[in-house]
């Protein structure tokens, strides 16, 4: 046994997820990302590779395809060798016009025009009835041969809707609809038409040829509508003139004998009415104009006297007497500044304000007597103008109920010879119009035969096949990895586990207990020792400041390298000066014995039968540093006698003799030894294998813990990618000793 060096742990407890900053849970690693996809990067080139290989194919099978070009212009620009209005209205090139026209380039009545001017021989090759099968029509007939047999008979056909040639027709209507873009240049006139076909030669054709057709189409569509305009307007002129004829005779005639019988007409008696009426106005608007002035003076002596009336009524005599008036009033104002009322001057001056007063009141009664006369004779004006007027409406009243039937002929005459002489100036316009009539579109680039295929284009389309695929490849490999079930960082564990990563701990050739033993001797600053020296560290300094810890080493599955981080940890120990003990408490496989080959007088099974006694149990191997207490071999009924408050006697026993006691437990999710072993001691830590543990296994085995109120101080990620974690960096600090 190895001797005791009493030592005190010195702990610190970590907080749960302290490893995680949770302002940091959105942020995006893309380092981590690009070395996500590096590591996958197989998957990626697989994928831009396949995709490579299938377009080459593809573009292979595919027929090289022409493109020919044509464009034509809507032209609002148009010749005006007429003012009037034109018999076809010419186009008002709105964006709904321009798109209308667009659509009747891309017509079938359109198409089919072109099909009969090149010939249904010429066009034989884009029949889809003479087109060879594809390999996906290949593909189809072969899965009908298989089932044959089982598919029923068909149905005897009905009647043939379509003729040969009209089926024919529309087969190549399609044909070349499929091939034909027509499409606007931006926001302009022009229009384009591209047609793509095999042959060069039947691309150019084509393109010209609609092109052709549509003005040609437009052309005798404004010409037939012009001579259809005035081979009608040129019958109805001649209807007209009858119609006017008979109508101003009937007019003439009517007029005759109105003339005869009342010896007037109703054109004369209505100037008169009108000029009446009009003189009526003026005598009224006379009328009240001096009802106003005389009301104004006689309200205004009924209210401040006669003398008052001076202010609102002017004369050049009332102007000479207010002036005199005025000058008499400053004069006696001067005087009063000395002199008193019965001074002889303002006594004079008195007299004669009272003279010039009188004079102002007669003048004022001459005004007053004048404007009362004036209103006298503006309503007799206006009375006389009244009965005239009323004689002068009963006649006319009597005139318009003897001229209605002659208003009426005229009327009907006016009509017709309006309409007659409308009709006849625009039968000019029509025969003018149908000799200038010009399409609302020209030509503008005439299509040519293309010297190189348009498509397909053998370099873009492998390139796109290479980067869809990468695309692909890419998404793949994000899907499994945001899809994956496993733990691939420690910021992840700390995150779904709520504990804090002790350590990391990188993979190896380590594939036994014994071979991770071998390689701390021989690299015992090598990262993988630096790693478990990382955890000793974290153990040995966590809060409990407990002297002699006890730890538990347990994981939720077998194969996450309990068994080797133990040992590694109890080698690493050793060589700080601590005396160790591992108790394989795994009595269902003992996979630490199989590893070291030990031949053990007596093991733990023996101790727990009370066969022998703690120290006779305890193995101790010379060429290793620690020591043992395991069973030889698997003891599944001795398994079943653990309990908690026994174990926690032996370690107790052991940690009186030894510095760390470690104890290996079976996995926590296949027995429920673990349960009983994280009752006994002081520390319990809990593994993960990288890119292994499912994520469910550790989340079950936690919460079995949690349930057990068994609290777990950490987790250790095992086997991990060194090129995933921090002992990437370690590199630089291996010593060689």
């Amino acid at each position: 046994m190895n001797s005791i060096h009493p030592t005190h742990n010195l702990g610190m407890r970590f907080g749960r997820g302290g490893g995680s900053n949770p302002s940091d849970s959105d942020a995006v690693d893309l380092r981590e990302l690009f070395r996500m996809l590096w590591r996958r990067k197989w998957i990626m080139i697989a994928c831009m590779v396949i995709g490579t290989v299938l377009s080459a194919v593809m573009v292979s099978q595919v027929p090289p395809v022409y493109t020919s070009v044509a464009k034509i212009m809507l032209d609002p620009r148009k010749s005006r060798v007429i003012a009037d209005d034109a018999v076809v209205a010419e186009l008002d090139l709105s964006e709904q016009v321009v798109n209308s026209e667009v659509s009747v380039l891309k017509s079938n009545v359109l198409v089919e025009r072109v099909i009969r001017e090149i010939g249904f021989e010429r066009l034989e090759a884009m029949d889809p009835a003479n087109a060879p099968p594809s390999l996906a029509d290949r593909a189809k007939e072969q899965i009908k041969a298989l089932v044959a047999d089982f598919r029923p008979e068909p149905a005897p056909e009905g009647p043939a809707l379509m003729t040969p040639e009209e089926a024919r027709m529309e087969r190549l209507i399609w044909a070349v609809r499929r091939n034909l873009a027509v499409y606007r240049e931006g926001e302009s006139y022009v229009i384009g038409i591209r047609v793509e076909n095999e042959s060069p030669l039947l691309a150019m054709q084509l393109a010209n040829k609609l092109v052709d057709e549509y003005i040609a189409q437009q052309l005798d569509g404004r010409r037939n509508t012009a001579e259809q305009a005035t081979a009608w307007i040129e019958q109805r002129v001649e209807e007209l003139r009858d119609e006017v004829e008979v109508d101003e005779a009937a007019v003439a005639e009517y007029r005759a004998n109105s003339l005869m019988m009342e010896g007037g007409s109703l054109d004369t008696a209505s100037l008169q009415l009108a000029e009446i009426n009009n003189q009526l106005m003026l005598a009224r608007a006379d009328r009240v104009a001096a009802e106003a002035r005389y009301s104004q003076i006689t309200s205004t002596i009924a209210d401040d006297g006669i003398t008052a009336v001076g202010n609102i009524v002017t004369s050049p005599v009332l102007e000479t007497l207010n002036e005199e008036r005025l000058g008499l009033m400053r004069r006696d104002a001067l005087w009063a500044d000395r002199y008193g009322v019965n001074h002889p001057e303002r006594e004079r001056l008195a007299n004669e304000l009272e003279r010039v007063d009188a004079d102002i009141e007669r003048e004022v009664r001459k005004i007053v007597d004048q404007r009362r006369s004036e209103l006298e004779i503006a309503r007799i004006r206006e009375n006389t103008m009244k009965e005239s007027l009323d004689t002068l409406e009963g006649r006319v009243i009597e005139f318009s109920r003897n001229s209605i039937g002659l208003n009426q002929l005229e009327r009907r005459a006016a009509a017709s010879r309006q309409t007659y002489e409308q009709f006849l100036s625009r039968l000019t316009e029509t025969r003018t119009q149908e000799q200038l009539q010009t399409p609302d579109a020209k030509l503008i680039e005439r299509a040519k035969i293309p010297g190189s295929p348009s498509a397909p284009r053998p370099k873009l389309m492998t390139a796109m096949g290479g980067v869809a695929g990468l695309g692909l490849g890419i998404g793949l490999v994000l899907f499994l990895e945001l899809t994956s079930i496993t733990f691939r960082s420690v910021g992840q564990l700390e995150r779904e586990t709520g504990l804090p990563v002790l350590a990391s701990i990188p993979r190896g050739n380590l594939r036994t207990p014994l071979s991770a033993y071998k390689h701390l001797l021989k690299a015992p600053y090598g990262i993988f020792a630096e790693r478990i020296r990382h955890l000793r560290t974290a153990l040995l300094m966590r809060g409990k400041c407990v002297q002699r810890p006890s730890i538990l080493v347990i994981s939720s599955v077998p194969g996450e390298g309990k068994t080797t981080t133990t040992v590694a940890l109890a080698q690493m120990s050793v060589m700080a000066g601590k005396s160790v003990i591992v108790v394989d408490c795994d009595l269902r496989r003992s996979a630490m014995q199989q590893a070291f080959g030990w031949t053990f007088k007596h093991d733990l099974t023996d101790f727990m039968a009370d066969r022998c006694s703690l120290s006779e149990a305890i193995h101790s191997d010379p060429e290793i540093g620690f020591d043992v207490l395991a069973a030889s071999s698997a003891n599944p009924l001795a398994a079943d006698q653990l309990s908690a408050e026994w174990l926690q006697l032996t370690i107790k026993q052991l940690k009186k003799a030894y510095d760390v006691v470690l104890v290996d437990a079976p996995a926590l999710l296949a027995v429920s030894d673990a349960l009983v072993l994280a009752q006994a001691v002081d520390t319990t830590v809990y593994l993960v294998r990288w890119d292994s543990t499912r994520r469910g296994d550790v989340e079950r085995g936690l919460s079995a813990l949690s349930e057990m109120g068994i609290k777990v101080d950490g987790v250790v990620m095992t086997m991990i990618d060194p090129k995933e974690s921090a002992a990437a960096y370690a590199k630089e600090y291996v010593y060689n000793v």
